[in-house]
């Protein structure tokens, strides 16, 4: 049971050093994080249709978000083209 224990921490600590060491290494974390969730209440609803019809949609992926906000057609072109994060 210990084994089990300890290999479960261990991979919550590879999953957490993912996420936060690519999102240092490819730029501004933070930056990324608002990007990935909006205020824009238009961005947040766009990215949770686009959640809801594609199981490998990645709200963290700047290249997913781009093309859910053009696939969704609902935002302005101004919003669309100039994705705060990329």
């Amino acid at each position: 049971m210990r084994t089990s224990y300890v290999s479960m921490w261990a991979m919550l600590g590879i999953m957490s050093f993912g996420a936060f060491g690519g999102a240092l290494i490819h730029g501004d974390p933070w930056g990324s994080l608002h990007a990935a969730f909006p205020a824009d209440t238009i961005r947040q609803e766009a990215l949770r249709r686009c959640g809801q019809m594609d199981p490998g949609f990645s709200r963290f992926s700047a290249q997913d978000r781009t093309a859910c906000y053009r696939a969704i057609g609902s935002l302005p072109d101004r919003v669309s083209s100039s994705t705060p994060g990329q």
